[in-house]
């Protein structure tokens, strides 16, 4: 079944009145081909605002871990600590 069929298909579906599944597949060449129906602009900017989300949280974290080596290689390890636990202590009483 080619591509252009299963677009066919995907609006004799829709005309019908009916709900298209969430995905098709396809088997014509021996390869399977994942037909996605199109997602409002709500959708969309949903799942946008949630990857930007972990992607800030992902590179937060990976900054804070090269902050704490940058500082592991001229101070003590002793010092570090104290250091870091001042700031969590510092970030608990921010309410």
């Amino acid at each position: 079944m080619t591509e252009s069929a299963v677009v066919s298909d995907l609006v004799t579906f829709s005309r019908r009145g009916n709900n298209p599944p969430s995905f098709w597949f396809c088997q014509g060449t021996g390869m399977e081909t994942i037909v996605h129906p199109k997602r409002s602009a709500k959708d969309i900017d949903q799942m946008a605002a949630k990857e930007t989300a972990a992607f800030l949280r992902r590179a937060s974290i990976t900054y804070l871990e090269c902050c704490v080596s940058l500082m592991m290689t001229h101070l003590q390890r002793e010092e570090v600590v104290a250091i870091l636990e001042k700031e969590a202590d510092m970030l608990r009483r921010l309410d």
